[in-house]
C-alpha cells in the first residue's frame, strides 16, 4: 500500500508532489486527480517537486495516472520540475515511461537540494 501527499504552494509558485509505496488502482487515480487539481490552482510559470524516493513500482494503470499527471502538470504552465530520484531504478523507469515533459527536468536527492535548484534556475532567468 502507497502513501501519497499534494501541495499547491500559489504563494511560492511552486507544487509539491510526494508519492511513497506502492501506489495502484483506486488510490493512483485519487493521487492523479489530487495532482490535476493543484495544478489547476497554479499561475502559469510554476515549478514542481516530485519527491518518488521512497516509490515502489506499480502496475500499467499506474503508468497511465503518471502520464496524466504530467499532462496536466504541462497543460497548465509548469516551466521545470525536480524529482527526488528513488533508490529503486525500476521506480525512476516507469515515470520515464509515462512519457517525456515538455519543461525542463532536474534529479536530485532532497527536497532541499531540489528547492535549492529551482530558487537558482529562477534568479538566472
Amino acid at each position: 500500500m502507497g502513501d501519497w501527499n499534494v501541495e499547491a504552494d500559489t504563494e511560492k509558485g511552486r507544487l509539491y508532489i510526494e508519492l511513497s509505496g506502492y501506489i495502484e488502482g483506486e488510490e493512483a487515480e485519487r493521487s492523479t486527480n489530487a495532482v490535476v487539481e493543484a495544478a489547476e490552482k497554479m499561475d502559469e510559470g510554476f515549478d514542481v517537486i516530485t519527491d518518488i524516493a521512497d516509490v515502489q513500482p506499480g502496475d500499467a494503470e499506474a503508468v497511465e495516472n503518471i502520464k496524466r499527471g504530467k499532462e496536466a502538470v504541462a497543460e497548465n504552465g509548469a516551466t521545470a520540475a525536480v524529482r527526488i530520484t528513488p533508490e529503486s531504478t525500476t521506480g525512476q523507469m516507469q515515470f520515464e515511461r509515462a512519457g517525456d515533459e515538455p519543461y525542463a527536468v532536474a534529479m536530485a536527492d532532497s527536497v532541499e537540494k531540489a528547492e535549492k535548484l529551482l530558487d537558482q534556475r529562477r534568479a538566472e532567468q
